[in-house]
């Protein structure tokens, strides 16, 4: 747990306390709408922001004892006059509302919201090259209204997100998220802004890379909060896509998947979470949800098989109707399905995946 030095402290305390915690360029943030406080994150003046003093705990046996301690250390931090008492209620009124805490029992009577069900396009890469038009149609066909290609600013398959727009138009499925690379985030924001608008995109994600250490994470945050803040003006969210390697990366307890959710501005970046990579390295996703409330606003849904292989959606090992049961508290706003080695074949492996999710009671 984090010291909760007083503010006479503050001016003797030289190295950062808190290294790769919360950004103090970002806000103090339990969830979306009213659990987002508004109120700066700042750094209380030893290298720990307001966060990383409030979630040192996380996760939270229960809401009541999470509300209780928000309203305690803001109430000393308003004593060393690190923030307003308007700032303190603000605060406090974001933890009463957010759902942290709070209990997300599996009760077997709710159905998944198919209208926010999509499909990673890397599963049927083999066939949308030579067959776009035929892949979208079966895939419309079994059930799936959302696609989210991946590719580059330029090549979804051979086509551009212009090339491909009239033909996912065409057969009913909306693309609420495109897959580019971090090249593209970095040299051709004006590019990613284009397809993004091309095909009516909310969502640009990318991936990183197994060889960096918490300090090339720290500087993909950077660069994700930078080009975050360009494409919300254009109305569009970038998130960051895991593998396991994320999780592997670790200095003093803190990994590089802490380092993305913490240093970037829930505000202009969102996370896409694998589940299937993150329960591949002994991750769980409800653990994840409840230790970072609202940061999760796309999910990649791919199942693991007993011999750590992918398996199409409901015939492994991981508990979708828990994932669903707490993806309000993840701020979910789309889960798309995905098998990277589909078998037969990527429409019959996307389509079992799609109708296990049809049935799904959670």
């Amino acid at each position: 747990m984090l010291p909760l030095i007083s503010s006479g402290a503050y001016a003797a305390t030289e190295s950062d306390a808190c290294t790769y915690g919360y950004s103090p360029d970002s806000s103090v943030f339990f969830g979306d709408g009213a659990a987002a406080s508004g109120v700066a994150n700042v750094d209380r003046g030893d290298g720990c922001t307001l966060m990383d003093v409030f979630m040192a705990e996380a996760p939270f046996a229960n809401h009541g004892q999470f509300v209780s301690r928000i309203g305690r250390i803001a109430t000393g931090q308003v004593r060393d006059g690190v923030i307003s008492d308007a700032e303190r209620a603000a605060i406090v009124s974001a933890a009463a509302a957010s759902e942290v805490g709070k209990p997300h029992p599996v009760t077997g009577t709710r159905s998944v919201d198919l209208s926010r069900i999509g499909l990673v396009g890397y599963t049927v890469r083999a066939t949308m090259p030579s067959d776009a038009e035929g892949t979208l149609a079966a895939l419309a066909e079994c059930g799936f209204q959302n696609m989210e290609p991946s590719g580059a600013v330029g090549g979804f398959y051979g086509y551009t997100a212009a090339q491909l727009a009239p033909l996912t138009e065409s057969a009913g499925i909306a693309v609420p998220s495109l897959g580019i690379s971090q090249a593209n985030l970095e040299n051709d924001i004006d590019g990613v802004i284009a397809e993004a608008r091309a095909i009516g995109a909310e969502y640009v994600r990318i991936s990183g890379s197994g060889r960096w250490t918490l300090a090339d994470y720290s500087r993909t945050a950077a660069v994700l909060n930078e080009a975050g803040a360009q494409l919300k003006e254009a109305g569009i969210t970038v998130a960051y896509h895991n593998h396991g390697f994320e999780f592997q990366t670790e200095e003093n307890g803190v990994t590089g998947y802490d380092v993305l959710v913490r240093e970037t501005d829930p505000e202009l970046v969102t996370m896409e979470l694998d589940v299937y990579w993150a329960a591949s390295v002994g991750v769980d996703t409800v653990g994840l949800f409840e230790t970072y409330p609202g940061r999760f606003g796309l999910l990649h849904l791919k199942d693991i098989a007993p011999d750590g292989s992918f398996a199409d959606v409901g015939s492994g090992s991981i508990d979708f109707a828990e994932i669903f049961a707490n993806a309000s508290l993840a701020g979910v706003e789309y889960s798309f399905t995905e098998n990277d080695q589909p078998r037969p074949d990527g429409v019959t492996s996307a389509c079992t995946s799609h109708a296990y999710l049809s049935d799904l009671r959670y």
